[in-house]
């Protein structure tokens, strides 16, 4: 058996599957946790599959088309590992957010609750937690290996800004200014900075290094350019960062990743918006652009990618 990566098509997020020669299941980020004919759900995959049992839950970054799947899976499925960006802050009080929140706030707050409570299941089934700040250098950053697959944390390393964070922990650290809304205003700038702190993974074979996926999360252009710098970040297939969007996928990004495929996670209904753009990007790289959400229900596509198999698909 090789190791096999699934791109989920769960609409406007992200879902992705590895499945190892052993049968150990790797999950990066959960979707939405909507589901719909037309629309599928990982929890949806693991009981179609009868799996039982995460051997790792990967979160990139904190928005609900990456959390809110995890969240579901974590109540009902055994999780064994679990990498999470950020170790438990302090939010403001839910009334005071009720009160003083518009929607936006009141959407944000619920987001972030849903991620505390992501911590708090896992930590009540036994989950081992894993902060992704223990993969933050080149000498920490292998995740796992098995028979000759290795899947590693490129980004964020110690030292690569994290506005997002910054933002949470000077919130959670100034409860003084609860009077000035001062909290409620920092937890939502929250959200629009979010995608600069995403996480990037990359999934290789020792034996093909051409033949690597890159899972991109949402990260944006400032924090490509800073990988690129570091290290060499060519791949044989990307999952494109923020559902192909210009300040997570444009001739720039391409240019350092030089891919041969680029799978982008979004729905044909969402993506008729940025059809041109990326038609225009299509002169400046010889990859192959996909749509997760392209397929009909039980329509599945097979990518060659070497030892590795990559589909996309229910």
């Amino acid at each position: 058996m090789r190791a096999k990566v699934q791109f989920l098509n769960v609409g406007w997020g992200d879902a992705h599957l590895i499945v190892l020669p052993s049968g150990k299941v790797c999950l990066i980020d959960g979707g939405d946790g909507e589901s719909s004919p037309v629309q599928d759900h990982p929890l949806s995959w693991m009981n179609r599959n009868s799996v039982e049992q995460l051997d790792w839950m990967i979160l990139t970054h904190i928005h609900e088309d990456h959390v809110n799947g995890l969240l579901d899976i974590a109540r009902v499925k055994s999780v064994t590992k679990a990498i999470l960006p950020y170790e438990p802050f302090i939010l403001p009080p839910e009334q005071l957010v009720q009160e003083r929140g518009d929607d936006f706030t009141k959407r944000v707050f619920a987001m972030l609750a849903s991620y505390l409570e992501l911590v708090h299941v896992l930590s009540e089934q036994g989950t081992e937690i894993l902060w992704r700040s223990a993969y933050g250098s080149s000498e920490d950053s292998i995740v796992w290996s098995e028979e000759g697959v290795v899947f590693t944390h490129l980004y964020p390393w110690h030292g690569d800004p994290l506005p997002a964070f910054d933002v949470l922990f000077e919130a959670g650290t100034n409860s003084a200014c609860y009077e000035d809304d001062y909290i409620l205003e920092n937890t939502a700038k929250f959200f629009e900075l979010s995608n600069h702190d995403s996480s990037v993974y990359r999934l290789s074979c020792m034996e093909e290094p051409d033949s690597n996926v890159l899972f991109g999360g949402d990260l944006l252009e400032p924090g490509w350019e800073r990988l690129a710098q570091r290290i060499d970040i060519r791949t044989s297939i990307l999952k494109v960062s923020h559902h192909g969007l210009q300040d997570g996928f444009n001739a720039r990004i391409l240019s350092w990743i030089q891919p041969k495929h680029c799978i982008i996670p979004i729905s044909i209904i969402r993506s008729s918006a940025f059809l041109n753009e990326w038609e225009e990007l299509r002169s400046n790289t010889d990859a192959t652009f996909y749509l997760t959400g392209s397929l009909a229900p039980g329509e599945k596509l097979e990518i060659e990618n070497g030892s590795l198999k990559v589909q996309i698909g229910f």
